[in-house]
């Protein structure tokens, strides 16, 4: 669980590594203690096939993506290093999906991402309103789609 997450999109890796000494060169979304990583896993499968629902949440959702799509790997920027930060670009067809996706596709993610997090984390689960989390990183995911640039993860 980072105690800090900042999604933004850049031109290229080069521009990007300049984050977070120069954040205000980019649009940027933070978030506070959730697994960067594990959100984008989360993410990923959702968009990758149809995934079990969370208990008690009734029927799968049918996804876009065939089953046999693997989720995608993270592309690392700055490796993760002892004081628990890193930085990574979210794979392109993640991207690709949540600049896709319709209002309705991202509120049941964000609720599937809830719910996981509700079951990990208990209590310590994070305060940020996720479905909004969600809907922002899609915007940044479709800005970067349109100016043919990539969508980034800095976490501490």
């Amino acid at each position: 669980m980072s105690p800090g997450t900042a999604f933004f999109a850049a031109p290229d890796d080069g521009s990007a590594v300049a984050f977070p000494a120069g954040p205000d060169r980019f649009a940027t979304l933070t978030g506070e203690y959730f697994s960067a990583l594990g959100a984008v896993d989360e993410w990923d499968r959702y968009f990758a096939g149809p995934l079990p629902d969370p208990p008690g949440r009734g029927l799968a959702f049918l996804r876009r993506r065939s089953a046999s799509a693997r989720p995608s790997e993270p592309r690392w920027i700055k490796p993760w290093t002892h004081d628990g930060s890193g930085m990574f670009a979210l794979p392109p067809r993640l991207t690709r999906s949540l600049a896709d996706a319709r209002v309705e596709e991202l509120e049941r993610l964000a609720a599937r991402w809830a719910e996981r997090l509700r079951r990990e984390d208990g209590d310590e689960m994070t305060d940020d309103d996720l479905p909004a989390l969600v809907r922002a990183v899609a915007r940044l995911a479709t800005s970067a789609a349109t100016t043919r640039g990539n969508l980034y993860c800095w976490f501490h």
